[in-house]
């Protein structure tokens, strides 16, 4: 740190200095610039576009009315340029007056060119015409068209190469994002988000829930903080030429967000309301309770089951997944301010976001404030800016499984708990009302409106991400920038199960309490050289250092066996059990040094150099000192003993040191062809590429005797290929009719090269009861990650049993297989290994985005296509719920089994038969809107827009699940394509008013 305070006293010393001889420097005249954009087909003002005087660093954003204001330009003849993504990029020439201001308009159509676009790239911005790296850029206008609740909702089906899963339906959740397929199969594959220059952490915000006899479902998506109204766009980099400059973070691509920024025109408000309904669109279908009757008589008819199971069912006619759905309100509130001078220009805002749950008792809250400034000072020379936003996001969650096994949650007993009974009775003594239980006290089967409504499991986060920049002008052609920021997050989580609960009363009530905080902290300092050579030739070159500083803390607290249920998880000494608590707290620092050339010829060749070193504290001395990889100590209630009466708390090894641990690698190569025609109204790209990554990190067993047992070392490789389609194109362009349309067409192969010198890999554990260490996945070297592996199902016999192909395997001396020969079907009991062989792979064929907007007049469309084809699904919820066998142990199941001819007492067993396709398309959104000058009642409005839009209309699919995008953290290494009794996934109307002032 002390070569760190050094440089930064240096470059603020180096800034003083500046200052000094700057002001014995005559003044140059200057003047401002003035005026206002309009879309020349509707003349309705267009905010948000870049402005800027060519030649210069000089330029403003529209605001909400068109208007813009540019000080400090020189006087004299200037050349002015528009740009924003969908538009042309007229220019004017003007002549600033000395002392005085000038006026413009300009006119923009639309356009899908994107080449004379200028896009956001690492540590500063390009023309798209300069960049030779893969870059994708998203106009966040268009994307957000209804209410998306963070960012990665306006991602998905906009950009090549970028595939998006939600992890599930419920409000705020979190998301898997690839870029370019998985690089790393232990490794996380989440890509580097960056915020107006700041790289933010992707962990969870607040400690891990408690699951019920299983895995808690996975943490909500940590960028709910930001609120997509105050994003203006959204570049993702996704090759090693536009990655490099991030660093060894950035092997998994960076998406780069910029937010909205004031006009420096004189003040403008606007409010955005909005509110919709959502639903679960589908069903599982369960048996109901007549089905489930029906069944059970039958059962009894033919003598599988006793006449006293029949005379135990209930009466009702429950339907536990209607029960537990409904229709659920969102309302988003947003209110921004804007405005400034020629020299200083400022926005703020606030949002209100409520989401409830398509499902009963959870949703999600969220306040947040943002606000930024820029000024400029010493003729423009000195710029500053400042970037501040809090976020308070409330979580109410359902108490539902990642996985489980016999027993679980609200899902597990939506499809379990018998459809005779009630979901809750009347004491006639009393009158009391209280959920039905199959029994007093501790259940195994529960009611699950019951689970989703007594048990409490709340969230709160508290995040704060806040940057402060300045940049100099030493020089015309040489910058200085130094940039700082923090990243600071405080999250809460507490859970409560009831004594009166079935859950909770096997410990006589539980609390728990656990708090988490994380802070990030970075220092970024810059020198760019940027010379006017010529018309013909450009030049630039960066340099800089970064110092990133991230701290987690975390503990925990569990209280049991409570007298009343009064205090909730308010009153942790009420519980006379404590749990050992926990806690821990992790360090991590990394220092880089990088540079980055860019070159140009003609307009023509485009070169560009990147090279970038990082030091990192996780990794061994032998690679990047002065730190180590040393042997990691845990203490936790595990490690007690006893010496006579007194228990002692030890310390154990839980990881073995490696010196020599590094950072995974990746080499990628990149062709590309961006092209456009007909001046301009086709355009797009087309791409190929290979990605390798070698060195990766794996546990491997270690010789003994050793602390324990493995370590983790760099070994292994993967291989991601792939081709790039994008085409936007102007359909139509009238006096007063615009239309646009385009598609992003992904293709990725990924293939693990090497394990090694291992064969294979066993991954992902099945959930649900009979399923114990039934792996359904293999790693193995010439397949992709995500490849299922069991045997091939065959049909059903005479006497019901599940038949399976057999095969005959021969080897050679080595053990490789040389032939296989299907020997006939065997039953469950005639299995062998050899039996067992890929059944396909959860990576899509391809991915599709076909999206499409216009106007006429002053209505405006917009509709989104999202197509995912040639992927496997696992259905672990069909495998162990659609059995007819659940209904000797008073479970219900689904109805899909009363056609399928297997023996009510055959086990569920894995096969191909519950691998399904999933491939899917689906008709994401379709807005439409009317922008309208208000009535002579709101006449202080400059405009205003009501829109109607729909999220999730159509889902066109052969899967027989809820929704075929899945994705989970099933037990194992790198699951993918695992469906397991998953939130729903709502479908959304919603209503807006949006009011310009």
């Amino acid at each position: 740190m002390a070569a760190v305070r050094r440089l930064t006293l240096a470059l603020v010393v180096g800034l003083l200095v500046s200052t000094r001889l700057g002001a014995q420097t005559p003044v140059p005249p200057t003047g401002t610039i003035t005026g206002r954009v309009l879309d020349a087909g509707t003349q309705q003002p267009v905010p948000d576009v870049s402005v800027f005087v060519e030649g210069t660093r000089r330029g403003a954003v529209t605001a909400a009315d068109g208007t813009f204001s540019i000080g400090g330009v020189p006087s004299g003849s200037q050349t002015v340029r528009a740009r924003r993504i969908g538009f042309g990029a007229p220019v004017q020439t003007v002549v600033v007056p000395n002392g005085g201001s000038i006026a413009v308009i300009f006119g923009l159509d639309r356009k899908a060119a994107v080449l004379e676009e200028v896009v956001t790239t690492g540590y500063g911005t390009q023309r798209r015409l300069a960049i030779t790296g893969s870059v994708a850029t998203i106009d966040a206008d268009q994307a957000k068209v209804a209410v998306p609740t963070n960012v990665t909702n306006m991602i998905e089906g906009r950009a090549t190469g970028v595939q998006i899963t939600q992890n599930s339906g419920e409000p705020g959740a979190g998301a898997h994002v690839l870029i370019r397929g998985g690089t790393s199969i232990s490794g996380g594959n989440e890509p580097l988000y960056v915020i107006d220059g700041v790289a933010v952490s992707g962990n969870q915000t607040e400690p891990g829930g408690m699951g019920i006899s299983g895995d808690p479902p996975l943490p909500r998506n940590p960028l709910n903080l930001i609120n997509p109204s105050d994003i203006q766009s959204v570049t993702i980099l996704k090759d090693a030429a536009a990655t490099a400059i991030y660093g060894a973070r950035a092997a998994n691509g960076v998406i780069l967000i910029e937010t909205k920024r004031g006009s420096g025109t004189g003040p403008t408000m606007e409010y955005d309301f909005s509110a919709g309904n959502s639903w679960s669109p589908n069903r599982l279908n369960v048996l109901s309770g007549s089905q489930y009757h029906d069944f059970i008589a039958s059962q009894v008819t033919k003598g599988v089951l006793a006449a006293s199971v029949l005379a135990q069912e209930g009466t009702a006619n429950t339907n536990w997944e209607d029960a537990l759905m409904r229709t659920s309100p969102t309302v988003n509130h947003n209110l921004s301010f804007a405005g400034g001078s020629a020299n200083t220009a400022y926005r703020a805002s606030l949002n209100f976001f409520d989401q409830e749950g398509a499902v009963i008792a959870n949703g999600l809250k969220r306040y947040q404030a943002r606000v930024n400034g820029s000024h400029q000072a010493m003729d423009g020379k000195l710029r500053m800016n400042l970037n501040l936003t809090g976020a308070h996001v409330i979580n109410d969650y359902l108490p539902f499984n990642e996985n489980s096994g016999f027993e679980g949650g609200v899902f597990v007993n939506m499809v379990n708990f018998n459809p005779t009974r009630p979901i809750t009775v009347t004491d006639p003594a009393t009158g009391v009302t209280s959920y039905f239980e199959i029994g007093p006290g501790a259940q195994s089967v529960r009611n699950p409106v019951a689970i989703a409504n007594q048990i409490l499991a709340k969230g709160v986060s508290d995040r704060t991400l806040g940057n402060t920049s300045a940049d100099y002008d030493i020089f015309p052609s040489l910058t200085a920038r130094v940039n700082i920021g923090i990243d600071r997050t405080e999250g809460t989580r507490n859970d409560y199960w009831p004594r009166v609960s079935a859950v909770g009363a096997g410990f006589n009530g539980l609390a728990n309490r656990a708090s988490r905080d994380e802070t990030s902290k970075q220092l970024q300092t810059l020198l760019t050289f940027h010379p006017t050579l010529s018309a013909s030739r450009e030049f630039d070159l960066v340099g800089g250092y970064e110092f990133n500083g991230n701290t987690v803390n975390e503990f925990g607290v569990q209280t049991r066996d409570f007298l009343t249920d009064a205090f909730t998880f308010n009153n942790l000494g009420g519980g006379i059990t404590l749990e050992p608590p926990y806690s821990y707290r992790t360090d991590s620092r990394l220092v880089s040094f990088f540079s980055r050339a860019n070159l140009g010829l003609a307009e023509k060749y485009f070169l560009t150099f990147v090279v970038r070193k990082d030091g990192a504290s996780q990794f061994g001395a032998n690679h990047v000192p002065p730190y180590s990889s040393l042997i990691l100590l845990g203490a936790d209630g595990n490690s007690r003993y006893a010496f006579g009466d007194v228990p002692v708390t030890g310390v154990t090894p839980i990881s073995n040191p490696n010196p020599d641990l590094k950072w995974e690698e990746t080499a990628q190569t990149n062709l590309a062809l961006d092209y456009g025609i007909f001046g301009n109204r086709l355009n797009g790209s087309l791409e190929y590429y290979v990605k390798n990554t070698h060195d990766l990190l794996l546990s491997v067993a270690v010789p003994q005797p050793a602390v324990v047992s493995n370590r983790l070392e760099n070994i292994g490789k993967i291989r991601n290929k792939g081709i790039e389609f994008s085409l936007d194109g102007l359909v139509m362009q009238r006096s007063q009719f615009n239309w646009n349309a385009g598609l992003a067409f992904s293709h990725d192969k990924n293939e693990v090269i090497d394990l090694g010198g291992r064969t294979f890999i066993p991954d992902v554990l099945a959930s649900g009861q009979g399923q114990s260490n039934q792996f359904v996945q293999r790693i193995m070297p010439g397949e992709p990650i995500g490849t299922f592996f069991g045997p091939v199902f065959a049909g059903v016999n005479a006497a019901g049993l599940q038949l399976f192909n057999h095969y005959t395997v021969t080897r050679d001396a080595a053990g490789n297989e040389t032939s296989r020969v299907l020997a006939g079907q065997v039953t469950s009991t005639g299995i062998t290994g050899d039996d067992f062989v890929i059944l396909g792979d959860a990576n899509p064929k391809y991915t599709l985005g076909i999206h499409t907007n216009g106007n006429w007049k002053s209505f405006d469309f917009s509709m989104l296509i999202n197509r995912v084809a040639g992927q496997k699904v696992f259905n672990n919820t069909a495998l162990v719920y659609g059995t007819k066998g659940n209904a000797l142990q008073d479970k219900n199941f689904l109805a899909s089994a009363l056609s399928d001819p297997t023996d009510i007492h055959e086990p569920a067993i894995y096969s191909s038969k519950w691998v399904e396709d999933g491939s899917f398309t689906r008709l994401a959104n379709i807005t439409v809107g009317w922008t309208f000058d208000p009535p002579g009642a709101l006449g202080f409005a400059k405009g205003a827009r009501v829109y109607v839009s729909g999220d999730n209309l159509h889902l066109w699919t052969p899967y027989t699940g809820y929704d075929p995008e899945v994705h989970s953290q099933l037990p194992g290494i790198a699951p993918r394509g695992i469906d397991y009794l998953h939130y729903p996934r709502p479908r959304t109307i919603t209503g807006g008013l949006r009011v310009a002032f």
